[in-house]
């Protein structure tokens, strides 16, 4: 049997590499180095202003962070367009908060002081994340350049982004604590992935736990929020995005909330090409 095949359009043509070092980061015993890295999955073709970038800050917890897990569904973003960062970070067993928010930022200026190289646009920069990582990357948005939370690595850059998309993120510690019948978030057990990430000893960290506490930040210098939650979440309420919500709308913000019906903590539904899209949209609006 002999077939012939022709294509009436051609899919754009994405490229990864995989395990860019952008960081280095004490090891959890103080006594060497380790290494923290991004995959990057792009177009072949860039335009001549550069392409936007996308980095992705994923979930677990603050426990764990396995970015290659999301490499297919993120390939979507490439094919649209987009640089796509999938970065590392360091987790709470690792080092204690603020050492994520830290690493997050440092990615930014890692990116932006190799726009050129990536063949990026260093004044097009969302942030992206899920849970734990929503919590990150909404933080992110809400506090450029936060000496606190800067590092000394490509220091020359600026961490500020120009949109944030939270997926179901832990941006309110305080709310989440009043969700789940608590006073008081030393009542959390010692096991429980907030008090790990601040190295236990709740009762005594309310200044950390503040710092920390993503929402706090709102201010109308914002810059455009996508927030998507799904209505049976029953790991982060869905009340601290619509919360989330309220607090950009009232500093006058540019901030939009999708309500995903039917979808729980990180459901098949985030996977979806129809609410991928749904972001890319959104995307190209707000950069």
């Amino acid at each position: 049997m002999i077939e012939a095949m022709e294509f009436d359009r051609l899919e754009p043509e994405v490229r990864v590499t995989l395990n860019v070092p952008f960081a280095w980061v004490p090891d959890r015993y103080g006594a060497g180095s380790n290494t923290l890295h991004m995959h990057i999955v792009y177009p072949a073709q860039a335009p001549e202003n550069g392409l936007p970038v996308l980095l992705w800050v994923c979930g677990g917890g603050w426990e764990c962070c396995e970015p290659q897990n999301r490499l297919h569904d993120l390939g979507y973003f490439a094919e649209r367009g987009y640089l796509v960062c999938l970065m590392q970070y360091r987790v709470s067993n690792t080092a204690p908060f603020p050492a994520q928010i830290q690493d997050v930022k440092t990615a930014i200026r890692f990116i932006r002081s190799h726009a050129d190289k990536f063949r990026a646009d260093p004044d097009r920069i969302a942030i992206m994340g899920d849970s734990a990582g929503g919590h990150l990357a909404t933080l992110a948005g809400l506090t450029p350049d936060k000496p606190e939370f800067t590092g000394d690595q490509w220091s020359g850059a600026s961490d500020r982004v120009q949109a944030v998309v939270n997926w179901y993120g832990a941006v309110d510690f305080y709310g989440m604590m009043r969700e789940s019948g608590l006073s008081d978030l030393s009542q959390l057990p010692g096991n429980h992935c907030v008090s790990k990430l601040f190295d236990g000893e709740l009762d005594r960290k309310g200044d950390l736990i503040r710092l920390a506490n993503a929402i706090d930040y709102v201010t109308p210098d914002a810059p455009p929020f996508l927030i998507l939650h799904g209505d049976r979440d029953d790991s982060v309420p869905v009340s601290l995005s619509y919360d989330l919500h309220d607090r950009l709308t009232k500093a006058g913000c540019d901030v939009t909330l999708v309500i995903v019906n039917g979808a729980g903590h990180a459901t098949i539904e985030f996977a979806q090409k129809k609410l991928l899209r749904r972001i890319a949209d959104w995307l190209d609006r707000a950069l």
